[in-house]
């Protein structure tokens, strides 16, 4: 890279990008309102959403909290662009809201959370959320905490089944559930109608109140439109609503309904057009079958509050029969158009999807890609993936590997493709405001001197120029790279947007969305920021003591080809000075002329990242370089766990579609690449690494000493 001469003024080349037209808006008040899409004061509200479960379990708080502090929680979720939080609960800690107390919190790393009942730990996650433009739907997942997954309620009430000769429920009656405390407690559906009235009454003026899921995954014996009182699941979601909406004619969010499961009461609706002569002939996911609303469409007394809410799983959580398919996953689309996807075209309201996910490997991973390539040709992209709480044991794992925040790249990159420009919520002052994340782009031009780079911003709207303080115009962005002058110092791309703009009290605000890359091949291991205004809000990035801004806190270190996204509101506009970065120390391990190449991670203590390049020795061998970069850290068991980072860079002029790496150390956890029979590892089947371009994985292992990936010659170059 060649350095600009000190203290001369540069102007970078402007990078071309079309940009859709900024849309925003500010209100002291939000109104969620549907027509066939969500709507927040009659703006489009584009949704990526998470789930975070464990207030419906028998620890009464979501899960995490014995392991990170929760601003780092919510910290990730906003970084990583999700705009909403769908929080699973149980009736029970909603009833018995006085003697529920959480118990998975570590209260020294949570101190403010000490004391609080289960409902005051939701209130503060509601206040954190809002400060960092998060929604949140409540989900009545059970009725009593922890309850199992084979007692999951079928009905909105609670009950148990007669059974006939051949094990079926046949029909059913009212019980009791027993709750933690070993009181059997019967939830009727009034119970379950005030459970939702108090919750409704506690955060209907949270302005980042999303909603209501009014009930999870109904299943058999519950039918829609059909069965009489005790079954008609549409019935008692319209009941249900209406009683949340005539209580509090105030409520400013939606009513969200999920579908049924399999049906054992077959309506003769000829729209339906079913298949088979058995129940079982179409098979169905709990929550996931709407295919009766084609007929029977709710009709609740405020329409404009109503948004359905189906589920849909892969084939890691059951093997569902056109699973079996011997067109899978091409013969998807035609069952999903079934079960849920006609819901806007018949009912005019919008279907968001409350539940998704499953394993990132195996036929599970096509069902995946299948699934967001459908959603998204129907657009579709309104959605809550299941979930971020990490569920590694368990059928659907989540965005997180653990709780040191290691995230799970593919799944992150599969929500990133369906929505890739969320809504984007802020609060300044006394207003909400909201904006595309797509929106106008701003004209950048970098001054450069020995010590820092600075950027400055003018709002620069589609077809119409903005000039710079330079008097260079342009509609497009331009992206700054600065050049490592001080000792030790990276080279970093920084791109900084306009975000928003608008009026509050007289006082011109504007918001900044900031990307920050580690464009050199060292790690990162501190950085300072700085703006020439005082910030009145900023996100994930952390304050340093001399008012700067440094990694966010879950980052101990920038990897090389990584990035990460902050923002900031300040009053006017600002300019964003660089410093020079701080490089952690790097060693490398030479090629031999051999096939192989290796890269060491030394200590817990001291993790650096060694780099070394090969030259493929193997038949149709690319070279590829591998680095490797310390996460977090943390003591399981006694002994030092650390989480490693690693990006595999194509060095050639040819494209490398599959290589395979081994471990000296047989790493405790491993993500992102395919498990041999061998030992060794390789990557995904979808690999196609572009000359140039680069894949990451990632591994935990402890640290018990030198961490040696050796990455073999690739098998495969095009």
């Amino acid at each position: 890279m060649t350095h600009p001469p000190p203290l001369v003024t540069l102007l970078f080349s402007l990078v071309l990008l079309l940009c859709a037209q900024f849309v925003h808006s500010c209100s002291p008040n939000v109104t969620f309102t549907a027509s066939d899409r969500i709507l927040a004061n009659g703006v489009r509200v584009d949704l990526k959403g998470t789930s975070w479960f464990g207030f419906e379990g028998d620890r009464f708080c979501v899960e995490g909290l014995d392991q990170r502090p929760l601003p780092d929680i919510l910290d990730f979720i906003a970084q990583h662009d999700f705009n909403a939080l769908r929080i699973p609960f149980a009736t029970d800690i909603v009833i018995n809201a006085n003697t529920r107390y959480p118990r998975n919190i570590d209260y020294t790393i949570n101190p403010s959370l000490r004391g609080k009942t289960s409902l005051q730990v939701l209130d503060v996650i509601f206040t954190e959320a809002s400060s960092r433009g998060i929604l949140i739907m409540l989900d009545m997942h059970l009725f009593t905490s922890g309850q199992t997954k084979g007692l999951q309620p079928g009905l909105w009430y609670s009950y148990k089944c007669n059974y006939d000769q051949w094990g079926n429920c046949a029909s059913v009656y009212p019980a009791c559930l027993l709750d933690p405390d070993r009181v059997c407690t019967n939830y009727t559906e009034q119970v379950n109608k005030d459970a939702w009235s108090t919750l409704v009454q506690r955060y209907k003026r949270q302005w980042n109140f999303l909603g209501a899921d009014i009930q999870n995954e109904p299943h058999e014996p519950a039918s829609w439109g059909v069965g009489g009182a005790a079954y008609d699941y549409a019935a008692a979601a319209e009941r249900i609503s209406n009683d949340i909406l005539t209580r509090h004619p105030d409520y400013a969010g939606l009513i969200f309904v999920e579908g049924i499961g399999n049906t054992p009461i077959r309506p003769n609706w000829s729209c339906q057009n079913f298949s088979g002569s058995s129940p079982g002939a179409t098979q169905y996911w709990w929550g996931g079958n709407l295919e009766a609303a084609r007929c029977r469409p709710l009709a609740i007394s405020r329409m404009n509050k109503l948004v359905y809410a189906p589920h849909q799983y892969g084939p890691s959580v059951y093997k569902q029969n056109y699973f079996s398919s011997p067109s899978f996953p091409n013969n998807m689309p035609s069952v999903w158009d079934r079960h849920f996807g006609m819901i806007r075209q018949y009912t005019g309201k919008p279907a968001v999807m409350g539940e998704w996910g499953g394993a990132s490997s195996g036929q599970t991973a096509l069902w995946l890609d299948a699934f967001v390539s459908y959603l998204i040709s129907k657009d579709m992209r309104d959605n809550f993936f299941w979930a971020i709480n990490p569920n590694r044991n368990g059928d659907t794992p989540g965005l997180l590997m653990d709780w040191s925040l290691a995230p799970d790249l593919v799944k992150l990159n599969l929500t990133r493709t369906l929505q890739p420009h969320p809504t984007r919520f802020m609060v300044s002052g006394n207003s909400i405001c909201m904006s595309s994340s797509s929106s106008t782009m701003a004209t950048m031009v970098a001054a450069t001197s020995s010590t820092t780079a600075q950027y400055v911003i003018t709002t620069a709207t589609t077809g119409a120029p903005a000039t710079s303080s330079s008097g260079m115009t342009s509609t497009t962005v331009a992206t700054a790279v600065t050049t490592g002058v001080s000792s030790g110092s990276c080279d970093v791309t920084i791109t900084q947007r306009v975000a928003n703009t608008w009026q509050d009290g007289g006082k011109a605000m504007t918001q900044y969305a900031v990307v920050v890359e580690n464009s050199s091949p060292k790690p990162i291991a501190a950085l300072s920021l700085a703006t020439s205004l005082t910030p009145t809000q900023f996100w994930t990035v952390t304050q340093n003591t001399d008012k700067t801004f440094g990694l966010p806190s879950h980052m101990t270190n920038l990897a090389p080809g990584s990035q990460f996204d902050w923002g900031y509101v300040v009053v006017g506009t600002s300019v964003v000075s660089v410093r020079s970065p701080a490089c952690s120390s790097s060693a490398s391990t030479a090629a031999t002329s051999g096939a192989a190449q290796q890269s060491t991670v030394t200590s817990a203590s001291s993790m650096v990242a060694s780099t070394s390049s090969t030259t493929g020795a193997s038949s149709g061998g690319c070279p590829l370089r591998i680095t490797q970069t310390q996460g977090s850290s943390w003591v399981q068991g006694g002994r030092t766990m650390i989480s490693v980072n690693v990006v595999v860079q194509n060095t050639s002029s040819k494209s490398v579609s599959s290589f395979k790496v081994r471990f000296a150390q047989t790493p405790d956890q491993i993500w992102n690449v395919v498990t041999n029979s061998d030992g060794s590892y390789s990557s995904p089947s979808y690999t196609n690494i572009a000359p140039g371009a680069n894949m990451q994985f990632g591994y935990n292992a402890y640290a018990t000493g030198p961490l040696i990936v050796t990455i073999q010659s690739p098998d495969s170059c095009n």
